[in-house]
């Protein structure tokens, strides 16, 4: 994961799905070469595996693969050090493990008890592996592997605003307050839970009803698992970003300047060809007045331009077209919201052409 190599676009949403959902797809596999490869050699010791360990592997590997990998995710697109991505990592996978066995040693222990006589052999049969027999270790894994990222996040975030550690990169940012990890909490265990629902749909439809092969079935669920898992809990942030403005007309062409303030608070940057005092000066023969327009930015990383010059000042972004000159008789500028590439035109004519990018914070 290289924040480098992401761009802020539609591509931030998915490429932590596509992440995990083959670090999932992995796990698969590897549960499925342990058991291949060592079979034989247990054998041959006299040694055979317990037909419910295979299925409590499966989830117990995929778990665990799950809740390493999103939090190592953000740990390498924040820069942090490495002890850290691996320490939080770590305790991110166990807690889930811890949380996952303890919860189906729960359910082992209470399923007898509240099954009836006729039905207890049949759940007590490892070979039943449909969804109506199989559910809870869906819902149980689900919840696994939502708790143990959101603990590590917390911790992680606690730790920073208590001691500083963990903060050194770039693209670090303010722990929340508490609030907003009460709210992660909502955010982890909903959105690992349903997608552990779509797992447990995909391995159910696909192995009885459209394939007919388990083995398929089980590969396409993790891939399932994991990538639902990245599309739901956690997403590239918007925080890990910084905003440009860049000068595309022939007059300074290439020229780019940063709208945020060093300390990440909210910050607003002036154009226009005023001689001094200004943090981008255009020459007046373009159609830029002395004060032309202004980017701002608030604490919650919004973008915004505003319109200070009776001259033209246009906002160009696809199906859409917003003037924002200044109108004497308001008693304040208009302003709208910047996007990603949205164009700003100076000038009756458009002489003078900005853009608004949004880059890695570490491109500063």
């Amino acid at each position: 994961m290289n924040i480098y190599l992401i761009p802020h676009n539609f591509t931030r949403h998915v490429v932590l799905a596509l992440y995990l959902g083959g670090a999932a797809a992995v796990s698969w596999w590897a549960v499925l070469a342990f058991f291949v490869l060592s079979g034989p050699t247990a054998w041959r010791w006299g040694y055979y595996w317990p037909q419910w360990f295979e299925g409590f592997a499966f989830v117990a590997v995929l778990t665990c693969t799950v809740a390493f990998m999103t939090v190592f995710a953000e740990g390498a697109l924040r820069r942090r050090k490495m002890q850290y991505r691996i320490g939080y990592s770590t305790f991110s996978a166990g807690l889930a493990f811890f949380m996952l066995g303890f919860g189906l040693t729960i359910y082992g222990w209470v399923k007898p008890l509240l099954a009836s006589e006729a039905m207890r052999p049949i759940l007590e049969d490892a070979s039943l592996v449909t969804l109506r027999y199989r559910l809870v270790p869906w819902l149980f894994m689900g919840l696994a592997a939502g708790t143990g990222p959101w603990m590590a996040r917390s911790l992680q975030r606690v730790v920073a605003r208590r001691f500083g550690w963990g903060v050194d990169g770039a693209a670090a940012t303010v722990a929340p307050s508490w609030t907003g990890i009460a709210l992660d909490f909502f955010h982890h265990l909903g959105g690992a839970v349903a997608s552990s629902l779509m797992g447990a749909a995909v391995w159910h439809m696909l192995g009885y009803y459209l394939l007919g092969d388990l083995y398929l079935a089980s590969a396409l669920s993790a891939f399932t698992f994991g990538s639902c898992y990245g599309l739901l809990v956690w997403g590239v942030p918007a925080d890990l970003y910084a905003g440009w403005l860049r000068v595309l007309s022939a007059e300074r062409f290439g020229l780019r300047i940063p709208i945020p303030s060093v300390e990440g608070t909210a910050a607003e940057r002036f154009v226009g060809h005023f001689p001094r005092g200004l943090d981008l000066y255009l020459p007046a023969d373009q159609g830029v007045a002395e004060l032309h327009l202004s980017v701002v930015v608030d604490a919650e990383h919004r973008y915004a331009v505003r319109g200070l010059s009776v001259e033209s000042t246009v906002v160009k972004r696809p199906l859409e077209r917003i003037e924002l000159r200044y109108d004497p008789s308001r008693p304040a500028p208009l302003e709208t919201e910047l996007s990603m590439e949205d164009r700003v035109l100076l000038g009756e004519n458009g002489d003078t052409v900005v853009e608004f990018i949004l880059l890695p914070k570490e491109e500063r």
